[in-house]
């Protein structure tokens, strides 16, 4: 009993470990990042638009509900870095007042027209320091700007380029100037196009009101629509990623306290059928069923209460360890470990809660046993031959007597099938991510977007740019695309996105269904990405308005004709004739793709910055590194810890399961001894029958891991990711693999305690 003790009390304590650390690591980033929005007064909501003079902010002031309101002004520049190959940009924006308050890291706020301060991780990516300079590429002029010191903003905790769904810390950044300063540089002098603001009312309705108040005012100038922050990359991606950390936190340990659980139903069980002639004696003697439950009640809860002491105390460990990994990329100026009492309370609660659920039907027999019955000695078992001996004749006798043993017990058998299974199962949940993050770049970067470049015009340009573009040296492939922000309205239903006008015979940029296959762009309709589809409870053939959040903001009812498949982003896609028709413009383009010969890719980068019309360059080598980056240190911060309780977990369920084998049957083991068997024989039978259910384990575990981890994908979904759930060969060799590695290490001790038994004293046990 007491290494099965043992190895459910490491399952607990896994489970109790990865839930404590996880919900405090979470409940430390919560309050830092509520603390930073309050403290640097992040504004609620905010507004771009193209140009307007300063006056019309006295109009915004006097709608209601709204409290602070705060003109801005934005620019996204090229940057000229000497020597980098890979094309960077910055949003240039003037320094706010009120809200949106920076923190000065290191250096001072910029006093002259010609310094800026700069973001702290672009800052760190690039090696700058209060001092040292760069050259943006302003209104097609080169300007050498002096960075004066770091900052972080609540606004930009992650920093994306526009049209981007990675941070790309290396190649993008945020330039804080003075205003004046600004609308020098830009010719912006006693304008603006962009307002932040706080809002005076609370609830839903009240503030679309305020926001559709706004939207009336700055429509002339070219207003694309006013959101609450939630709306912005950077807090948009922050929840996403909350969500996730929050849904891991409480997902994973409740697999594994449900495996604790079922283990202590498996151990109970048995221990009381062990002991039944026991209990009815006790019974008999006069002892109540609530006396004899709270014994076994008071082992469990010694199993469960040190476990839960134990898991609590590594949690906090961990918590502090993830806390610290988490800030290396979570921008918070006041980050630091904390762990709320509740957690404490939780850990108890839920040790307890594995041992009450996993003992509850076994106490309940406690309760029906007749304690007449059950001091009777257990009736003989009828011999029959069963049906796998008739199959296979020549067994041996030893190989009969397992089959039979697994075969008069079949509910026993099916648990321990179910219970071995799941150390399968767990090693997959821990480590089916990395299978995830390649299939989805594969699909993402290979299949659909096929180009090598991108080029981002400010203003719209002629169709015929793309191919004055393709007669440069090295460009193989050249598409021009309409890109457009659109409201997508279905009913009360509504959603902000973007709308991609493409050719029919796109080439490098490919939708595909379910399957994989392409889906060819229709001459008339829209193709919706099916995330999109899902949450505005769209289906093909249903008809739906586009509103253009730009331009004339014209509205068309069109016909949603196919559905996309695709991981990143919730786009749509279109002709970009009907789209030009849409905004009544000619044939004009402002994004081109690019296929690119890899040889020449850098040399026409390069001679591409100096184009006074481009307002950004993005590479997808750039973006898949970024991206890369990422996913790899997303994932470095949990995989190890998962991975490691995973494989404690997995190896306590073997080890387990093994010991209660023996435990069972120490006493025919025992009398075999004694009729002759040698010991190796002995250990064989043994061995055959532990072999035959671990096998028999394998594709359970398998296709529980397969389903469990899209369940687990599915709760994570978001916003920007719709990931697919995917279990690569690799994955299942692996967790295979360790289940007979466990499985040869737990025979190893049962030879040893095989070989170290006492016979007298095991065949005196029934007496």
């Amino acid at each position: 009993m007491r290494f099965q003790a043992i190895t459910i009390g490491f399952v607990i304590v896994a489970g109790i470990t990865y839930l404590v650390g996880s919900l405090a690591s979470y409940h430390s980033l919560h309050a830092a990042r509520e603390s930073f929005y309050a403290n640097q007064r992040f504004a609620e909501g905010f507004v771009y638009l193209n140009r307007a003079p300063n006056h019309i902010t006295k109009q915004i002031e006097a709608i209601e509900g709204l409290d602070i309101i705060e003109s801005r002004i934005s620019k996204e520049v090229v940057l000229d870095f000497p020597g980098e190959i890979l094309p960077s940009a910055a949003l240039l924006i003037s320094l706010s007042e009120n809200l949106n308050q920076v923190i000065v890291r290191s250096g001072r706020i910029p006093d002259n027209a010609d310094e800026v301060i700069v973001s702290e991780s672009f800052a760190k990516a690039n090696h700058f320091v209060p001092g040292s300079y760069l050259v943006a590429i302003i209104n097609g002029k080169k300007t050498k700007l002096t960075i004066t010191g770091t900052a972080l903003s609540p606004e930009f905790v992650y920093v994306f380029r526009p049209g981007s769904l990675m941070p790309d810390d290396k190649h993008y950044g945020i330039l804080w100037m003075k205003r004046d300063a600004i609308e020098a540089a830009l010719n912006m002098e006693g304008a603006f196009n962009q307002i932040i603001f706080n809002f005076s009312v609370d609830g839903t309705g009240k503030r679309n009101i305020a926001l559709k108040h706004i939207d009336s005012v700055l429509k002339p100038f070219g207003g694309i629509g006013a959101n609450e922050r939630n709306k912005l990359p950077s807090d948009s991606f922050l929840k996403d990623e909350f969500k996730q950390l929050r849904t891991t936190a409480v997902f994973l340990p409740s697999i594994f306290l449900a495996v604790a659980a079922f283990l202590l139903h498996i151990i109970t069980s048995r221990l009381i059928s062990k002991e039944r002639e026991q209990i009815a004696t006790l019974k008999a003697l006069g002892y109540s069923n609530n006396e004899i439950c709270l014994h076994y009640l008071k082992l469990i809860s010694v199993i469960t209460t040190a476990s839960a002491i134990t898991g609590i105390s590594l949690g906090f460990y961990i918590g502090i360890l993830l806390t610290n990994l988490y800030g290396e990329y979570y921008h918070f100026p006041n980050l630091k470990p904390s762990f709320p009492f509740y957690l404490v309370i939780v850990g108890f609660c839920i040790g307890l809660l594995s041992g009450l659920l996993g003992s509850l039907t076994s106490l309940l027999s406690i309760i029906k046993l007749d304690p007449a019955s059950a001091m009777r000695p257990p009736s003989p078992e009828v011999y029959q031959f069963h049906w796998m001996e008739r199959l296979i004749p020549k067994l041996r006798s030893r190989m009969r007597m397992v089959i039979r043993n697994l075969f008069k017990r079949p509910l026993r058998t099916i648990l321990t099938i179910l219970g071995l299974s799941m150390s399968v199962m767990i090693m997959i949940l821990g480590s089916f991510i990395k299978d995830t993050i390649s299939v989805l770049m594969e699909t993402q970067f290979e299949l659909i977007q096929r180009e090598s470049i991108s080029i981002v015009f400010p203003t719209i340009v002629k169709e015929n740019v793309s191919l004055e573009i393709l007669g440069n040296h090295g460009v193989l492939e050249a598409e021009g695309i309409r890109i457009v922000p659109v409201k997508l309205k279905n009913g009360n239903l509504t959603k902000d996105t973007v709308l991609y006008g493409l050719s029919p015979d796109s080439q490098l940029r490919r939708n595909l269904d379910r399957s994989l296959k392409k889906i060819s762009l229709p001459l008339e309709g829209l193709l919706v990405n099916q995330t999109l589809a899902e949450k505005l409870n769209l289906q093909v053939g249903d008809k739906i308005w586009l509103e253009v959040l730009e331009g004339n903001r014209s509205e068309k009812e069109v016909t949603v004709v196919a559905l996309v498949n695709e991981f990143l982003g919730q786009g749509l896609y279109m002709n970009r004739k009907d789209v030009n028709s849409m905004l009544l413009e000619g044939n004009v383009i402002n994004q081109i793709y690019l296929r690119m010969d890899p040889l020449e890719e850098n040399r026409f980068i390069q001679k591409s910055k100096e184009l006074p019309k481009v307002s950004g360059i993005v590479s997808k080598s750039g973006l898949l590194r970024a991206f890369k980056d990422m996913m790899v240190r997303t994932m470095q911060s949990t995989s190890f810890f998962i991975t490691l309780f995973t494989a404690i977990i997995s190896i306590g369920v073997v080890f387990n399961t093994a010991m209660i084998a023996l435990s069972e049957r120490t006493y025919e083991l025992g009398s075999l001894r004694i009729l002759g068997f040698s010991m190796n024989e002995v250990f064989e039978i043994l061995v055959y029958e532990l072999m035959i259910l671990i096998i028999a384990a394998i594709p359970f575990g398998c296709l529980f891991g397969y389903y469990i981890s899209n369940l687990m994908v599915n709760m994570n979904d978001t916003e920007g990711f719709r990931i697919p759930a995917t279990v690569s060969a690799s994955t299942y060799l692996s967790a295979i693999g360790l289940m007979l590695f466990t499985s040869g290490i737990s025979f190893v001790i049962l030879y040893r305690k095989l070989k170290s038994m006492d016979l007298l004293s095991v065949l005196k046990v029934r007496e």
